[in-house]
């Protein structure tokens, strides 16, 4: 698979990056591949998110709590 990849740098607080390095330590995975499984799940959720009125306009009951 050849993707063009990019670094991405962003802020967060210090003790926030030890506990999730930690983690994903325990885990046996590292931080580079949660964060992007993290992203494509928000991605996903957001263009799911986006069809809901629709999906509740043309009957699927939009009824998830029950």
């Amino acid at each position: 698979m050849n993707q063009e990849v990019f670094l991405m740098n962003f802020r967060i607080p210090s003790g926030l990056k030890m506990q999730f390095e930690e983690t994903c330590h325990q885990l046996r995975t590292n931080m580079t591949a949660e964060m992007n499984r993290m992203i494509r799940d928000f991605v996903k959720q957001s263009k799911e998110d986006l069809y809901e009125p629709v999906g509740w306009f043309y009957g699927d009951g939009g009824n998830d709590d029950i």
